[in-house]
């Protein structure tokens, strides 16, 4: 493309040397000033793009969220971009802009400054900061129609996230919106500093005013052991640190007169700098465990080799969800998740969000002080959360948990403390989170039963487990449930025509209908004995023994379900029904 040598950026109501800096730049790009195509990537990189910055999306939707209801009526729409420029999402009235506009801000769309010139998201990338971009002083004409304002995120370890922006018509007035963007980015970096705490680490909170500790204007310092590991943009700013500084300075060096001791009163400070503070310093909810590998001949059979990575993301403090059939193995592969991370010296607590009244499951989740109601024990409860401090709290059905509930839970799993019913007190509490639910939290989402920000929470790594009918080796997992049901030890054995007609059935309620088949065999044999297909209830043998239906027996509803089942795989459905691939294509065609 060809450059213009004699373009000059255009005055400002100040001098403004952010902007002619990248106006000259862009000249240095070689751009055309005239230039309107920009091809954007293809849908599987966006899928990709979107998949890697999964952690930028979550801890920045809330604040954007509120922000796109505080621009509404400004006709704009709020931009989050990766660290390259690449748009990653669209918020607000996009009909409401021209449709190249649109365009050009819809999600796989490049706004680095090197490929489109002076614009808000790709200068605020070039400064590290945030600017605001009015329409003529875009480079390119064609993006001349709007107005942005935009500043960086930051993750804990001090990298460049992406980018938060504000985009609209350039003839509205915009005196407050960089302020916005901002301060909401201000929430955004903060809500991610927190929650990315392990157990295992000291956290320090620092503000010159000791009414400006826990808040969003405090500065955060997380320190492993007694080094620092890293620090919001604030500290940093404060304390001239820099991400060469993350591994490598010491709490000592950096507050040398001062012991690293925990304190939850706050206490005055004096840095390396003799800059004085008022601090609150937590330590580590738990000692650090290191990460056992996983037995392969476990039950994480049902994981498909995933096992490893489970447990990883467990230990980091991920919260997992699990979703799967009723009765497939979510809080039984939970448990062993749990034994096999660094959080097995707690308990693992697991509480049915649809098994309990909505009167009670408060009360049972947050714990009571004594006579907090009527019926209340006069000893009061604890509660599950803090039954599970420093353990694993599991989840199930969370798609059921009362609306009002799930603002309560929300804030326990951000700020880490839970204050029991009828009580001002708050205790700090550590656990990883795993969930488990049959229902489709998106649509729940959508139907308004469920907070999306709390999807995000305790959706940070999703799975979902395979029906028992479909799991890999399951005559090896037939052989471990024995063991541990006891079998074993009793002498009793499970023929291999029993155990290739176990595998033979359709199991519709899942790891929990073959454990109670199994406690229903065990109780009824003798010891040092060989069980056959003889010792199945008559229901189990009839249920295997029944034919493959023929092809004219498959009705459109069975074909539907089966498809359903197994997500559109045409070749796993055909399967399924016993009909060969091309069948079920004419099949599906004729209706």
């Amino acid at each position: 493309m060809q450059g213009n040598s004699s373009a000059t950026p255009p005055s400002a109501t100040a001098p403004n040397l952010v902007l002619s800096d990248s106006w000259f730049r862009s000249e240095l790009y070689g751009l055309d000033r005239t230039a309107d195509d920009f091809p954007r990537i293809r849908q599987s990189e966006l899928a990709d793009l979107l998949a890697n910055n999964a952690a930028l999306q979550q801890f920045a939707r809330p604040a954007i969220k509120a922000l796109a209801e505080k621009i509404a009526e400004k006709q704009s729409v709020v931009v989050l971009s990766d660290a390259t420029g690449m748009v990653l999402n669209s918020f607000g009235d996009m009909q409401a802009l021209q449709k190249a506009q649109r365009f050009a801000l819809a999600p796989g769309n490049l706004w680095s400054e090197c490929g489109r010139g002076t614009n808000a998201i790709g200068t605020a990338l070039a400064i590290d900061g945030g600017c605001e971009i009015y329409g003529h002083q875009h480079y390119l004409t064609s993006n001349q129609g709007l107005y942005c304002a935009a500043t960086t995120l930051q993750t804990p370890n001090g990298q460049i996230a992406g980018v938060l922006d504000i985009s609209g018509p350039a003839q509205y007035p915009h005196p407050h919106t960089l302020a916005w963007v901002k301060e909401a980015a201000k929430h955004i970096e903060y809500l991610w500093m927190k929650q990315s705490l392990n157990p295992d680490q000291w956290l320090m909170s620092l503000h010159p005013q000791i009414n400006g500790l826990d808040n969003v204007e405090e500065m955060l310092l997380i320190f492993s052991d007694n080094v620092l590991m890293a620090a919001n943009r604030a500290a940093m700013h404060e304390l001239a640190l820099d991400i060469t500084d993350f591994g490598s300075q010491t709490f000592q060096q950096l507050f040398p007169q001062t012991e690293q001791q925990a304190n939850s009163v706050p206490l005055p400070i004096t840095s390396r700098h003799q800059q004085r503070y008022f601090q609150r310093l937590r330590a580590p909810a738990r000692s650090h465990f290191p990460s056992a590998s996983v037995p392969e001949s476990d039950l994480f059979l049902a994981l498909r080799g995933n096992a490893d990575k489970m447990v990883r993301l467990l230990n980091a403090g991920v919260s997992l969800c699990i979703q799967g059939e009723t009765g497939s193995g979510k809080e039984y592969i939970s448990r062993a998740l749990h034994q096999q991370s660094r959080w097995k010296a707690g308990k693992f607590v697991a509480i049915n969000c649809a098994a309990i009244p909505e009167s009670l499951i408060e009360s049972e989740l947050f714990g009571y002080q004594p006579g907090a109601f009527t019926g209340a024990s006069k000893n009061g409860y604890i509660g599950k959360i803090r039954e599970a401090d420093g353990g694993v709290l599991f989840l199930d059905e969370i798609g059921d948990m009362p609306l009002s509930l799930q603002t309560r839970l929300l804030r326990v799993l951000q700020e880490k403390e839970v204050a029991p019913l009828g009580s001002a007190r708050s205790w700090p509490v550590s656990f990883a989170v795993i969930c488990a639910t049959h229902r489709n939290l998106l649509q729940r989402v959508a139907d308004g039963g469920f907070r999306e920000d709390l999807l995000y929470r305790l959706q940070e790594f999703s799975m979902t487990i395979p029906p028992l009918r479909e799991w890999p080796a399951l005559p090896a997992f037939i052989a471990q449930l024995w063991r541990e049901l006891g079998g074993e030890k009793r002498g009793i054995v499970l023929s291999p025509a029993l155990i290739e007609m176990l595998v033979k059935n359709r199991w519709p309620g899942n790891v929990r209908q073959l454990r109670s088949l199994m406690k229903v065999l065990l109780a009824l044999a003798d010891d040092n004995s060989v069980l056959g297909c003889d010792s199945l209830p008559e229901n189990y043998q009839l249920e295997v023994s029944k034919p493959v239906p023929a092809l004219h027996e498959h009705d459109d509803r069975l074909i539907d379900e089966t498809l359903r089942r197994f997500n559109g795989n045409i070749s796993k459905a055909a399967q399924a029904l016993g009909i060969a691939r091309s069948t079920l294509y004419r099949r599906a065609a004729r209706r």
